[in-house]
Parts: C-alpha cells; structure tokens; sequence
C-alpha cells in the first residue's frame, strides 16, 4: 500500500506494524490520513482507532480501516467511533485514488 500511494504522488507516507509504533507518530506528526488494519498485533486497529478519538486535537483526522473484516456490525462500531472510511483486502489501486480523493474533497 505504501508503494501504491507513492506511485499515486503521495510521497510523505509512513508506515508502521504495529499501533505502538503508530501512537507517538501520530501524536508528534500532522498526518492528513490515517490507515488502519483491524487485525493489528496486540492493539486492534479499532482499538488505535478509539485511543485517537479520545483526544479532540485529532477530532478532524481523517482514519480509512483497510483490511479483511467485512461484518456489517464492526464496520458499524468504528463508524460511530469516527471513522471515515472503510477498504476491503486487496485493494486496487484505483480503489484508493477513489478512497483518497473523497477524503481530499471533504478536507478542502
């Protein structure tokens, strides 16, 4: 996904393993977008999800889960929690310009 998003022109783009290492890169950066996958080691990517909207300073980042888990009830859970968009495994390139542009036009 990394590559992907370089290739579509995005070249301040980081990546990370696990929610740990994204927390302080979060909190010390200004990111426009976060992706997220559910099945993250130790911490879900739902629960990053809600450590990030417990701090009203990133009430307007805007967080895509990319990832396997299709239940309607979960996808449903992280909306309401504040999340903005939601990617099925494998994602097509064009999927995410799609996903991208959507964020961009409600950023702008």
């Amino acid at each position: 996904m990394i590559k992907m998003l370089r290739d579509l022109g995005y070249k301040d783009v980081i990546g990370v393993g696990t929610a740990e290492e994204a927390l302080p890169l979060i909190s010390n950066q200004n990111f426009d977008v976060v992706f997220l996958d559910w099945n993250l080691p130790r911490i879900s990517g739902l629960d990053l999800l809600k450590s990030i909207r417990a701090y009203s300073k990133y009430e307007k980042l805007s967080v895509v889960m990319v990832t396997t888990v299709q239940e309607k009830s979960n996808i449903l859970q992280a909306i309401k929690i504040g999340l903005q968009g939601y990617l099925i495994k494998p994602i097509s390139r064009e999927l995410l310009l799609a996903k991208l542009k959507e964020i961009e036009a409600k950023i702008v």
